[in-house]
């Protein structure tokens, strides 16, 4: 009596672990074949130089005369501040622009003068995402982590963010190598990013998670390439107070 008691416990168990299994089955999203699936919290995982390619879009000069939510000055020194520590750890950048022949124009000297090898890919879609060289040349590179500044902020690094991020990657946004025209689309593309779940990050920290250890012989250089103004200051006062 006792043993078949058990018995039907045990079945009434085990059918019920599988309805539970079904409906968890049901519930969960379809991948496509070959899609990258990103299950790890992005939070949580280091930006790595091995694994990451850096996406550029639309610093161009029309775009720039928009930009209110910090000095343009700033937004131009941190973004190209970002290209030369990348270039210095090894990481490869990818550059593209809205119909640079267009009302918004070229990419700003600046950057391309610090990317002299490195082609701007031109395109007509508004999400860079969509566009199939961007996607070929992130392809190519082999890394799954992608580093995404924009101009605008809400629009052009945000939509690539959110479609990378779908597709499977870890894309991330550089915050203060993007920019945008009002406080409102700052807000706006902070709180979509966030709802995503896209971390966001700014320039300096970016590459000094990448560079990992201050005593990496490309310490110099990738320091020197983000020429950060407190760092400067505090090694000046160094200077002084050593010789005396």
């Amino acid at each position: 009596m006792k043993n078949s008691k058990f018995i039907r416990t045990g079945a009434i168990a085990a059918l019920a672990f599988s309805l539970f299994a079904a409906n968890v089955a049901a519930a969960a999203p379809v991948v496509a074949a070959g899609t990258q699936v990103q299950g790890s919290n992005a939070y949580l995982i280091p930006q790595s130089r091995n694994d990451t390619v850096l996406l550029l879009v639309d610093h161009q000069v029309g775009l720039f005369t928009g930009v209110r939510d910090m000095p343009v000055a700033e937004l131009t020194h941190n973004v190209v501040a970002l290209a030369k520590a990348a270039q210095a750890l090894g990481v490869p950048v990818i550059m593209t622009a809205t119909m640079p022949d267009g009302m918004w124009g070229p990419t700003i000297p600046e950057l391309r003068a610090a990317l002299p090898g490195v082609p701007v890919i031109s395109r007509n879609v508004v999400n860079a995402w969509q566009d199939p060289q961007v996607q070929a040349a992130i392809r190519k590179t082999g890394r799954k982590q992608i580093l995404i500044a924009g101009v605008s902020l809400e629009v052009c690094a945000t939509f690539p963010a959110l479609s990378a991020k779908a597709a499977g990657y870890d894309a991330r946004v550089v915050l203060d190598a993007s920019g945008t025209f009002n406080d409102a689309k700052r807000t706006v593309g902070l709180q979509r990013l966030a709802g995503a779940g896209v971390p966001v990050t700014d320039y300096a920290t970016a590459a000094v998670e990448m560079l990992g250890d201050n005593t990496d012989p490309k310490a110099q250089d990738v320091y020197a390439a983000l020429d950060m103004p407190f760092a400067n200051l505090v090694w000046r006062l160094h200077s002084a107070f050593s010789k005396q």
